[in-house]
């Protein structure tokens, strides 16, 4: 199509599918999982797209009800005027638009499956710079929540390991970390391990999270203010532990910030925080460029978005283990057919057939869809 993909339909889906059990973090659970699904019919070809985001603002500022609105009112009405040649335009007619990182991240994903199966491409291979650079599987690890005893911890962390997988991270906030941790590596000495506060840190507790230098983990993940590069920076230079940020990087000007600043030792790029892919590659870039390791965070969600990250994921900068393919630990049920195939336990392939490489079932889909508006 020389002349752009113009799309002839769009639909956007509320999606709700229950939680197998209360997921806890640092600023709040949830027991549903809400998010917004994307379907965009162009010519022969159908893309998909997900705002992995919740029914509250609770990690992001984003709502299932912002995205719908905000794809009603702006992001519909923009992607149907006009054909688009490839998912950069996208992000370039989208500057202008303050925000609404996932939402947007759901529209351009649907011009990279559309794209990769025009041209018989996987979205991992139209992403990289050279696809022979691309990592077919990518290592992964669960991402446990807050529970509520050291020993339940403990146990979890058994039951996770006993499925084959290398790297734990678990979450923990202020009163509910010092006394886990240690739980923990007494019980897993040598396993790899990392700690996720969501941002539930403030200056204050500097000296109390130095001491963790004891625990010998591989990183802690955003432990203060997603809008505090200055003390990350602080805090990078206290410890010997790696500070990784997630929430703080959402923009690739960000990233530079940080990475300018030495705030951080570690990035975690979430594809739909971020945007998208082409602001995932840029991230990923500017941190390969400046010898910062990566890896690719996930969120509770579909198949949909765990593709997308899972192509992300596959970039050569992308060295640590990813939460990415954890999806059916947490959800009752997906609307993705055939989950992505596993080996080793911990080791997830990336999709390589056109486009995500998805086959949504539409049987579930409507069977978890609330709400559902067509442009």
């Amino acid at each position: 199509m020389s002349k752009g993909f113009k799309f002839d339909r769009l639909v956007a889906r509320r999606v709700q599918i229950p939680l197998k059990s209360p997921f806890r973090i640092s600023v709040g659970e949830v027991t549903m999982k809400d998010f917004v699904v994307l379907e965009a019919q162009c010519g022969p070809w159908v893309g998909w797209g997900e705002a992995a985001v919740d029914g509250v603002p609770f990690y992001t500022t984003e709502t299932s009800e912002t995205a719908l609105s905000i794809g009603r009112t702006v992001l519909a009405p923009l992607m149907r005027s006009r054909a688009w040649s490839d998912p950069e335009e996208w992000v370039e007619a989208m500057e202008g638009i303050r925000g609404h990182s996932f939402a947007k991240a759901a529209f351009e994903s649907v011009l990279w499956d559309v794209l990769g199966q025009s041209r018989g491409s996987s979205v991992a291979h139209l992403l990289a710079d050279d696809p022979s650079e691309s990592q077919p599987w990518v290592q992964v690890g669960p991402s446990i929540g807050i529970k509520g005893t050291p020993e339940s911890l403990v146990e979890t962390i058994a039951q996770e390991l006993a499925k084959g997988y290398r790297r734990i991270k678990i979450k923990v906030c202020p009163g509910q970390d010092v006394e886990y941790i240690e739980a923990a590596r007494a019980a897993y000495p040598d396993v790899e391990m990392m700690v996720d506060a969501n941002s539930a840190y403030q200056p204050h507790d500097i000296e109390h999270l130095a001491s963790w230098d004891r625990f010998g983990l591989m990183m802690i993940e955003q432990p203060l203010d997603h809008d505090d590069l200055w003390f990350h920076r602080e805090l990078c230079r206290r410890m010997k532990t790696p500070i990784c940020l997630d929430e703080s990087i959402q923009t690739p000007h960000l990233t530079r910030c940080a990475l300018e600043m030495k705030a951080a030792d570690i990035v975690n790029i979430k594809v739909g925080r971020v945007g998208g892919l082409v602001d995932s590659k840029r991230v990923h870039d500017l941190c390969r460029k400046a010898g910062t390791p990566v890896w690719i965070g996930s969120r509770l969600g579909s198949g949909i978005a765990e593709a997308g990250r899972l192509a992300a994921a596959s970039l050569p900068g992308a060295t640590y283990p990813s939460d990415v393919g954890a999806g059916l630990a947490y959800l009752t049920d997906d609307i993705v057919d055939d989950w992505f195939e596993v080996r080793d336990g911990c080791e997830v392939k990336v999709p390589d057939g056109p486009g995500l490489g998805i086959r949504v079932n539409r049987d579930k889909l409507e069977k978890y869809s609330v709400e559902t508006y067509e442009w």
